[in-house]
């Protein structure tokens, strides 16, 4: 009988790996390892309940900030001995990540221990380092309070941040913010992981930088040295955030050629959990807004075709954007001054660059500036929420960069907003919206 049993555990242990390993389930591998969630959605609707399903409905969750739903589906999959290493890695991660945008830096900063001490052979090179920085990262914000908003609703229907915007040095977009009585330029950037100001600045604010030190990966490759500390009180508009994470520089890695012999030196920097708590925002000519800008809800499905939407790799903002008559996953990155596309896309669309021109380019990042050598796309057309976006002369690297940006198709810079007019996110529910909306 003994025998007889160890038999059938055998036999269900067997065809529970093969359901694993099945076509479908792998297939579900590859929509999240390339970051295709709309297939990983579509391809989700063809699979039957149970384990599986839940995983990758709860990595599903995480990446378009159904936060209660991912906790719940992922949670119980922590204690199974039956995953492989890249899918352990895939639920940790996915939990940690949830912890952060709910600013549980302590909980996030503990599941990325544990991914590193039991899946870090999950994981690929550069998103090893990542996480290694991450985990480094809230290892210095433990203790650190939750970050909070508060809004003061001066009038029904009028956005709470209504900004004057204006360009620096270096042609990025900011916005004139008083901190401790300080007033100075605050780069908007939805591609900064945290808020970001340079030493210098961090002496003038008053800021106590944490006794440990990590490290985080600039856009240029080069690692940047860090302390991290928390603004009490920040006031934009008529929003106040309270408890702001942010991560202290040294000046020479937030120092940038200007122009001949000119250097400048970044102040501060908005980072992504400030426009996701603020919910909605837009970029516009010359204005900044957040706040009671989208229609009330029986308006919106008017609205929605004129949506895509909005997938969050981490604290990265992922617009799927229509080409090749596929959708693809690109970056949003209104730090950036232009567009560029990375090695994915020039892999998967390799008809596009029968007759290249290669180029020379020079990009700047924290930590310091690169020179690269790219083939120039004259013209690309992408589709994003029922407007077609027509860039021109877009950069393309052509071999891998080993780093983080070979994920993604592309980043979006701001040449992508000047050619929509004006863009809004909905990062409470996670769509962006091209033109103006009428309420």
């Amino acid at each position: 009988m003994r025998r007889l049993l160890a038999l059938v555990f055998c036999m269900l242990l067997f065809v529970s790996r093969a359901l694993t390993q099945s076509p479908a389930s792998t297939r579900l591998d590859q929509d999240a390892s390339q970051l295709r969630y709309d297939d990983l959605a579509a391809d989700l609707l063809q699979t039957p309940p149970g384990e599986i399903h839940d995983l990758f409905a709860g990595v599903l969750a995480d990446r378009t900030s159904r936060f209660e739903d991912a906790i719940r589906l992922l949670t119980p999959l922590l204690s199974d001995a039956t995953l492989s290493a890249s899918r352990r890695a895939l639920v940790l991660g996915s939990l940690a990540d949830v912890n952060v945008k709910l600013f549980r830096y302590g909980q996030a900063g503990e599941l990325y221990s544990r991914l590193l001490s039991t899946a870090a052979d999950g994981l690929p090179p550069e998103m090893l380092k990542d996480d290694q920085d991450d985990s480094a990262t809230l290892k210095l914000l433990a203790n650190a309070p939750a970050q909070t908003i508060s809004f003061d609703h001066s009038a029904p229907g009028v956005p709470e941040v209504d900004l004057h915007t204006h360009s620096d040095p270096l042609h990025d977009i900011t916005v004139d913010l008083t901190v401790h009585g300080v007033t100075a330029p605050w780069i908007l950037d939805t591609g900064a992981n945290f808020s970001t100001v340079s030493a210098s600045f961090a002496r003038q604010l008053g800021l106590t930088p944490s006794r440990g030190a990590a490290q985080t990966e600039g856009a240029t490759g080069a690692e940047n040295p860090l302390h991290t500390a928390i603004i009490d009180t920040l006031l934009i508009g008529h929003a106040t955030l309270h408890n702001l994470v942010i991560l202290i520089l040294p000046d020479a890695n937030l120092t940038f050629e200007a122009g001949r012999k000119k250097r400048y030196r970044i102040p501060a920097i908005l980072g992504y959990p400030v426009f996701q708590s603020l919910g909605d925002i837009r970029f516009a000519r010359h204005r900044f807004q957040a706040g009671s800008l989208l229609p009330s809800t029986d308006k919106a499905s008017r609205h929605r075709n004129r949506s895509s939407p909005i997938y969050m790799e981490k604290l990265n903002v992922l617009f799927s954007c229509g080409t090749h008559g596929l959708h693809r996953s690109f970056l949003f990155d209104s730090g950036a001054h232009s567009s560029t596309f990375y090695f994915p896309y020039y892999r998967d669309f390799r008809a596009d660059f029968l007759y290249p021109t290669q180029a020379t380019i020079r990009s700047a990042g924290a930590g310091g500036e690169a020179t690269q050598s790219v083939d120039l796309l004259d013209d690309a057309e992408l589709r994003l929420a029922g407007h077609t976006v027509d860039l021109q002369r877009v950069p393309v690297y052509t071999a891998a960069q080993h780093n983080l940006d070979d994920e993604f198709e592309g980043s979006l810079g701001r040449d992508m907003i000047s050619n929509v007019g004006s863009l809004t996110l909905d990062l409470t529910h996670d769509r962006v919206y091209t033109g103006r909306l009428r309420k």
